[in-house]
């Protein structure tokens, strides 16, 4: 994790403290793009792309040092990729688990410029919401999300920008700076995150940018409640959040001996499986939110924890 994951623990210009990290993304190697998805519409072989930042060094166009999510007309060290001027450009996320997320849910993204000429930029986040008739969006979702009934761009009320007055760029380009949007209407949603790169004679027309990492936190959580049904867990957790062991008083109508706990993150992938301990390990995960499935073959329950 690079510098969002002071977010929670520490008070930042526009978050607030003691924020759980519910999902996160360094941007830092091409495997952070994995379950992403990317549209070159105008098939020009220019679009999003995960790599070193882009910035100019006050003689030409050069590579920085931090991995970032880059989208860029410009070519290193000079002039445009050939067509850029009909660029249609969309990249969309894997699938964003906010079940167990309530109270302030926050997007935090570090953006960073490519030319002092880049005032203030910034993207809006089109937001698709997962339902049982829909669970996974296509990209005419995203599309439609953007323009009205007669074709006139449509703003989207949730944005990562930076470089306006209250929130100014660096003066050196190789530095990001942060921005924070309120995602709480999304308090137990499933989302996937759509962004978009245009090149429009009128109405949105974006650009040039490096997002250095983009994460979620939630100040608050739901609890130990079973995710597959209604009925209470006699699993207990004893202690949530958890810092290195995850503790556990199991539910006494499970076979102890046959009993596994297996963990998944937030994106719903395995990251831990093991037979059942009272005090089990895990302190190599990342902190974010986590569903703890134990089972005995006969018995399952799935109960939520937070690592810290």
């Amino acid at each position: 994790m690079k510098k969002l994951f002071l977010l929670s623990i520490v008070l930042v210009s526009q978050a607030v403290a003691a924020q759980f990290q519910v999902w996160s993304n360094s941007f830092d190697t091409p495997a952070d793009l994995q379950g992403w998805t990317t549209h070159d519409l105008n098939a020009n072989g220019n679009g999003w792309v995960q790599g070193q930042n882009i910035y100019h060094n006050g003689t030409a166009l050069t590579y920085g040092t931090s991995g970032v999510l880059r989208y860029s007309v410009s070519l290193v060290p000079t002039g445009n990729v050939a067509g850029f001027g009909t660029e249609n450009d969309w990249i969309i996320s894997p699938q964003i688990n906010l079940e167990g997320a309530s109270g302030t849910i926050s997007l935090a993204a570090s953006i960073g410029r490519q030319r002092t000429s880049h005032l203030n930029l910034g993207r809006d986040l089109f937001i698709f919401v997962s339902t049982a008739q829909k669970p996974v969006p296509e990209l005419s979702d995203f599309q439609a999300m953007t323009v009205d009934a007669n074709g006139n761009d449509i703003a989207s009320p949730y944005r990562i920008i930076a470089g306006t007055t209250d929130n100014p760029f660096s003066n050196d380009l190789t530095q990001f700076t942060e921005d924070v949007v309120d995602l709480s209407a999304f308090a137990g949603k499933k989302i996937y995150i759509g962004l978009w790169s245009n090149r429009k004679a009128s109405g949105n027309n974006l650009q040039n940018i490096n997002i250095d990492e983009m994460a979620i936190y939630a100040s608050s959580f739901l609890g130990t409640a079973d995710v597959k049904n209604k009925k209470e867990n006699l699993t207990k957790i004893e202690e949530n959040p958890v810092k290195e062991l995850l503790q556990l008083k199991l539910n006494p109508g499970f076979k102890e001996k046959m009993t596994s706990v297996t963990i998944y993150n937030a994106a719903g992938q395995k990251v831990f499986s093991a037979s059942y301990n009272r005090s089990l390990n895990v302190a190599t995960l990342t902190s974010g939110m986590y569903i703890a499935e134990v089972s005995d073959g006969n018995i399952t329950e799935s109960l939520k924890f937070i690592k810290k």
